[in-house]
C-alpha cells in the first residue's frame, strides 16, 4: 500500500509541474483570466531587430578663448572681439582614438543597455574603426534607448562661482533609483553612492558649502556681505546643469539623494520622474563615455519567423523528436518506460517553467541546445532503464541505478562546463544557451535523482 502511494504522489507532481509548465496558471483579475507566470522571452531572431551603426563622430566644435587663453562660452557683451579668438575643434581628437577607448565605450553601451532592463540586445565592436553596432529589438522606445546611448555621461560637481571642479565620474560608485510612498503621493529619488575617495570630498563638500543661517531680523541682514558670499555648488549631468544647492547637514554616508520632479498621486508623472531617474542612474552607474559617438545608420532586420509556417516547422520537429523518445522508451522498456516517460515529461515542463523566470530568449539559437538537452535526457533514461531487469529485488535495483547514474555524471559535467561558460557571455544570445544547458543539466540530474530512481525502486518486487 505503502509503494503504491508514493508511486501514486510522484505521478501526480509530475502531472501538477506538466499542467504548469505547459498551460501556466491562471487567475481572475477583473473581467478575465491572467496567467500569472511571466511570459517567455523571444528573442531578436524571433521578434525582429533594428541593427544601428554608432560611429565615432567626426564633427567639429567652435571654441572661443581670450587674450589669456582661456575657454569662454561667449564673447561678453560689449567686449572688444579682437581680444577673442575663435577655432574649430574636432569633438573627438586624433589621439583619442584608439583601441583602448573604443573598448571602454562598448563596455559603457553594454552597462547601459543592462542598467536600463533592456532583455534582448546585442552589442559588436570594430577594433579597427570604432565602429559600434547595437542590436535592440524594434519597439516603440528603441529610438529613445538609442539617444540615452549616444549621452556623454559625464557627471562633475562644481562651485557655482568660481567653476572649480570638485567631483568627476571618478567619485561615482553606483546610482539607483528609490521611493518613498506618503500619503500625498509618490516621491521618486536619485540616489547617488561615491566611492571611498568620493566619500571623502562630498564630505568635505557638504562641510564647506553648508547652508548659511539666516538671522530672524530679515531687514537687518539683507545686503551683508555673508548673504552676498552664500556658497553654492552646481551639479553637471552631460555638460549641462542638474541643479545648484548647498547643504543642511553634513554627508557622512557618502551617498547623495536628490529628489526628481515632485511627489504625486498621478501615475503618468510618477512614471515620467521614475524613468527620468533611472536614466540619471543609467548614465551615472557607467561611466563616461571617451568618445563622442554619432549614429550613422539604423535598419530593420526582419524575423526569420515572419513567416508562421517556418515558426511550425520548427516548433513540429521539436515535438515530433520529443514524441518518438518517448514512445521508444515506452515500447522498449514496457511499464517501467512508462514510469520514466512519466518524469520525462515533468522534466521539459519544469524546465520550461525556469526558462519563464530567467528569462532565457527562445530564438532560432536555442534550438539546438534543445534538441542537445532532448538528446541527454534520454540517454539518461536509457542508460538506467537497460540494466533493470524485472526480477530485481530492490536492494539490486538501488545498486544498478546507483551505478547507472555514476556513468552519466561525467557527461553532465561535459555539459556543465561550456554551459557556465556561455552563460556569462555577453552576447544576449549566446548566455541564453549557455543558461538553457545549465538549467537543462541540473533539471535532469535532480529529476532523475529525486523521481526517476524513486519510481524504478519501488517499482521493484519486494
Amino acid at each position: 500500500m505503502e509503494k503504491k502511494l508514493k508511486i501514486a504522489l510522484i505521478i501526480l507532481v509530475m502531472v501538477l509541474v506538466t499542467v504548469v509548465g505547459f498551460g501556466g496558471i491562471y487567475i481572475k483579475k477583473l473581467v478575465s483570466y491572467d496567467n500569472i507566470l511571466p511570459d517567455y522571452e523571444l528573442g531578436l531572431s524571433i521578434k525582429g531587430s533594428r541593427i544601428t551603426t554608432l560611429k565615432v563622430g567626426d564633427h567639429t566644435n567652435e571654441v572661443i578663448r581670450d587674450s589669456e587663453g582661456n575657454i569662454v562660452e561667449s564673447i561678453p557683451e560689449g567686449a572688444d572681439e579682437n581680444s577673442y579668438t575663435k577655432e574649430q575643434v574636432p569633438e573627438n581628437s586624433e589621439e583619442s582614438k584608439t583601441k583602448e577607448n573604443y573598448q571602454k565605450a562598448e563596455k559603457i553601451i553594454r552597462g547601459r543597455l543592462k542598467s536600463s532592463k533592456i532583455a534582448n540586445y546585442d552589442v559588436r565592436l570594430n577594433e579597427e574603426n570604432g565602429n559600434i553596432y547595437v542590436e535592440l529589438a524594434d519597439t516603440d522606445n528603441t529610438d529613445t534607448t538609442l539617444s540615452h546611448l549616444l549621452s556623454s555621461g559625464k557627471f562633475e560637481i562644481v562651485d557655482t562661482n568660481d567653476k572649480n571642479v570638485l567631483m568627476t565620474n571618478d567619485d561615482i560608485k553606483n546610482a539607483s533609483v528609490l521611493y518613498n510612498s506618503t500619503e500625498s503621493g509618490v516621491t521618486v529619488y536619485l540616489s547617488i553612492k561615491f566611492n571611498k575617495e568620493g566619500k571623502k570630498k562630498v564630505e568635505q563638500i557638504s562641510k564647506d558649502y553648508k547652508k548659511v543661517e539666516e538671522s530672524e531680523n530679515t531687514e537687518d541682514t539683507e545686503g551683508t556681505e555673508e548673504t552676498a558670499n552664500k556658497k553654492t555648488i552646481t551639479m553637471k549631468i552631460n555638460g549641462e546643469d542638474f541643479l545648484s544647492t548647498d547643504f543642511d547637514e553634513e554627508i557622512k554616508n557618502g551617498e547623495l539623494t536628490i529628489t526628481i520632479g515632485s511627489s504625486s498621486t498621478d501615475s503618468d508623472t510618477i512614471s515620467e520622474n521614475v524613468e527620468q531617474a533611472q536614466y540619471y542612474a543609467t548614465l551615472l552607474s557607467n561611466g563616461e563615455m571617451p568618445l563622442e559617438y554619432e549614429v550613422q545608420s539604423s535598419d530593420y532586420m526582419q524575423s526569420v519567423y515572419a513567416n508562421n509556417i517556418f515558426k511550425y516547422i520548427m516548433l513540429g520537429i521539436i515535438a515530433l523528436i520529443i514524441l518518438i523518445t518517448i514512445i521508444y522508451i515506452i515500447i522498449k522498456y514496457k511499464k517501467l518506460g512508462l514510469l520514466s516517460t512519466i518524469v520525462y515529461i515533468g522534466s521539459i515542463a519544469l524546465l520550461l517553467i525556469i526558462v519563464r523566470y530567467t528569462k532565457t530568449e527562445i530564438g532560432l539559437e536555442t534550438i539546438i541546445p534543445s534538441l542537445i538537452l532532448i538528446l541527454i535526457n534520454t540517454y539518461v533514461n536509457c542508460k538506467i532503464l537497460r540494466n533493470l531487469d524485472k526480477n530485481d529485488s530492490k536492494e539490486d535495483r538501488k545498486a544498478k541505478i546507483y551505478k547507472s547514474c555514476l556513468k552519466v555524471i561525467d557527461l553532465l559535467i561535459i555539459t556543465l562546463i561550456p554551459s557556465v561558460i556561455f552563460t556569462y557571455n555577453s552576447s544576449s544570445a549566446i548566455s541564453s544557451i549557455g543558461t538553457l544547458l545549465f538549467w537543462g543539466i541540473i533539471v535532469i540530474a535532480l529529476m532523475n535523482v529525486l523521481f526517476t530512481r524513486t519510481l524504478l525502486i519501488e517499482e521493484a518486487k519486494k
